[in-house]
């Protein structure tokens, strides 16, 4: 009786433990601003609640991206994760094809590389392979979820749910209250109208949860005493980065999932105009949730203590 209760009681614990390891897909524009490094910290430095199914990229020359993507991963030996290419898009205009000052980072980094299967391939599989298991987290154009949309229409209805930094719905860039066309929007218009019609179950961390989330002078020097492998890291993108204040957009995307508390959302209808703008239509039939507040100094805090109490390396 007594090793039937413990063959019952250790299951029970092992179920309990999968449920919290929630299945993530990180969809990324690495290399642009710096908020993606942190948003990546933020999920490696949560791998007790997250488990990183894997990384792919987005936007311009993914390719690139995704050498900062794998070398983040290698110093902090994380390499069990994979890198999958978005569609490179870098053709499309000047500003596409930039070179980023945080690719110099990973210039000639080859000890890890992406694999063979397209970024598109790579979430339609796990999506069908875990039914309602996976939350993608989408922090940059959304030119992947639309290839995705293309090549299988029903494949973003198999999320759990999808996360995105993306959108301005009551305030702006400058927190005042009139929106903004917000970049990951505005970059790829017709992949964004794709998106916001899908019929997955979206979550959006606008401007209105993001724009407020600053990483001021002191906390940046905390990081940058701290001298562990990840902290080094992310204080080398931020120098090569260039500029003075970052904001932690594309972490909130992550903060919405681990700390539900420290959010306020609405049910709303919304569209993407020609313009970029994301419209909020008051009196149609919800098709989104997005984040209209944000306790940002408690969000602050609690992803400064997962980068300053860690130790990830090789």
């Amino acid at each position: 009786m007594k090793l039937k209760l413990t063959i019952v009681l250790t299951l029970m614990s092992l179920m309990l433990f999968g449920q919290t390891r929630q299945k993530v897909i990180f969809d990324c524009d690495l290399g642009d601003d710096i908020d993606d490094a942190f948003a990546l910290a933020m999920l490696l430095t949560n791998q007790d609640k997250l488990d990183i199914l894997g990384i792919t990229t987005c936007y311009g020359r993914t390719d690139d991206r995704a050498k900062v993507a794998l070398k983040l991963l290698y110093e902090t030996g994380q390499d069990k994760i994979p890198v999958a290419l978005g569609r490179n898009t870098s053709k499309i205009d000047n500003r596409a094809n930039w070179y980023a000052e945080q690719f110099y980072w990973a210039k000639d980094f080859n000890k890890l590389k992406p694999i063979q299967q397209s970024a598109t391939d790579f979430i339609i599989e796990n999506l069908k392979k875990y039914p309602n298991e996976v939350i993608i987290i989408s922090v940059g154009p959304v030119t992947n979820m639309a290839d995705v949309i293309d090549k299988d229409p029903k494949a973003l209805k198999l999320a759990k749910k999808i996360y995105a930094m993306f959108g301005s719905f009551y305030i702006g860039y400058n927190t005042y209250p009139s929106i903004d066309a917000e970049w990951n929007v505005k970059v790829d218009i017709p992949a964004a109208k794709k998106f916001v019609n899908s019929g997955a179950n979206i979550v959006y961390a606008g401007l209105d949860v993001t724009a407020m989330v600053k990483l001021d002078k002191a906390k940046r020097d905390l990081l940058s005493m701290r001298q562990s492998v990840l902290t080094n890291a992310l204080s080398g993108l931020y120098v090569l980065w260039g500029n003075e204040t970052p904001t932690l957009f594309d972490p909130v995307a992550i903060g919405m999932i681990l700390y539900p508390e420290l959010f306020k959302t609405k049910k709303v209808n919304i569209a993407v105009d020609n313009e970029g703008f994301t419209r909020i239509n008051e009196n149609q039939v919800p098709n989104a949730e997005v984040g209209v507040s944000i306790d940002s100094n408690e969000f602050i805090n609690r992803i400064m203590k997962s980068f300053l109490y860690q130790n990830l390396e090789r």
